[in-house]
């Protein structure tokens, strides 16, 4: 009887019968090639000139990490400069754990995706995120992507993504941050007035169709070294201070 390979990690399982004399080398390469980089091996994926959307690689067997990336331990993503797709490509039956590193720019989210079409999970600038998957679900299980860095924002217009945390500069000009259009209840953003010049050039909230401090129309605040938390409570009350 001929290998077959497991659903889940590729793990290369002998036929009875089969690889009489080299049985020991593909249970060794299953160890360190598959098992090993499975529970302990940090990946990293450089998507410089990457198309989106990207599928992990898989293949069968005790082939490189690069040849199956899908079944690394922890994937750091990185040198993208704008929003990428990372998909999952066999879902069927699949369930994993990753650790996913974000070390794009600060326009370059990560969205992990099962499959061409299924359930995502959007990953900000900056954020390290343990994620768990059943096939069919996303299912985080850190404090929902909080990046642990805070990013500095001066351009006077920006986008920012659930988990970040924001020094906002507004030494030069006011500036304008518009939130992001489908943001899950529970979502956090944090503001800091880096600069305390918020009351000479206020910082504007764009809430993007959604609701910030119980209205639908632009939040300014204009408290000079202001620093606060919204929360996002879903669309009847939109985004939320939680902290001031």
């Amino acid at each position: 009887m001929a290998s077959t390979y497991s659903e889940r990690l590729k793990i290369e399982l002998i036929g009875s019968g089969e690889q009489s004399n080299s049985w020991g080398t593909t249970t060794n390469n299953n160890w360190s090639n598959v098992i090993d980089e499975s529970i302990a091996n940090v990946y990293a994926k450089n998507l410089n000139a990457v198309s989106s959307p990207y599928t992990l690689t898989e293949q069968n067997g005790p082939v490189t990490a690069a040849n199956n990336e899908r079944r690394q331990a922890a994937i750091r993503f990185y040198n993208h400069t704008s929003a990428m797709i990372i998909q999952i490509g066999t879902v069927a039956n699949f369930t994993k754990v990753y650790f996913i590193i974000n070390d794009g720019t600060s326009a370059g989210t990560i969205t992990m995706r099962l499959g061409a079409a299924g359930s995502t999970y959007l990953i900000s600038p900056g954020a390290r995120v343990l994620l768990a998957t059943d096939g069919t679900n996303w299912f985080p299980l850190n404090t929902g992507g909080a990046s642990s860095t805070w990013r500095t924002i001066t351009a006077a217009t920006d986008n920012v993504y659930s988990g970040e945390r924001l020094f906002v500069d507004t030494s030069s000009n006011a500036i304008t941050l518009t939130t992001p259009a489908a943001p899950t209840a529970g979502d956090e953003i944090s503001f800091l007035d880096i600069a305390d010049n918020f009351d000479t050039n206020a910082l504007t909230i764009n809430p993007n169709g959604l609701k910030v401090f119980g209205s639908t129309a632009n939040g300014t605040v204009s408290t000079e070294g202001a620093g606060f938390t919204l929360v996002y409570t879903g669309a009847t009350y939109g985004w939320r201070i939680t902290e001031k």
